[in-house]
């Protein structure tokens, strides 16, 4: 879930809402690893994107466009690195998690600190 966040942001970073292509860096990661992960993110509808055949790999080469409103969403509730840090805690101590979990989970980090800080309930 790492690099799916890594990958979220670095698409954000690039996305403009001009419809170009995002420059992924891949770091120390395979590349059909982040492929397959970008491929995950554009069947979750957290990206927009195309599936271009690759032929130097067995994999198509997913090229991002953008964020959609859902990769926006769900970026906003784990871009805090101490937010994403108690989330992923919280997952793996539960021993399964979804990405709308995941979601739900950074998201009630989130309330909790609002209202820790305004002393507002949500």
């Amino acid at each position: 879930m790492d690099l799916v966040r890594d990958l979220l942001l670095q698409i954000e970073e690039f996305d403009q809402g001009f419809g170009g292509d995002v420059e992924i860096e891949t770091g120390d990661h395979e590349p059909q690893v982040v492929a397959e992960h970008l491929r995950l993110l554009l069947e979750a509808r957290l990206i927009e994107g195309d599936a271009v055949p690759d032929d130097q790999y067995e994999f198509d080469h997913i090229v991002p466009t953008r964020l959609t409103w859902s990769g926006h969403d769900f970026l906003e509730s784990v871009r805090d690195p101490e937010i994403w840090r108690k989330t992923k805690e919280g997952a793996l101590s539960a021993k399964g998690f979804t990405l709308d979990l995941l979601r739900d989970l950074a998201k009630g980090f989130i309330k909790k600190q609002i209202e820790e800080r305004t002393g507002i309930a949500l």
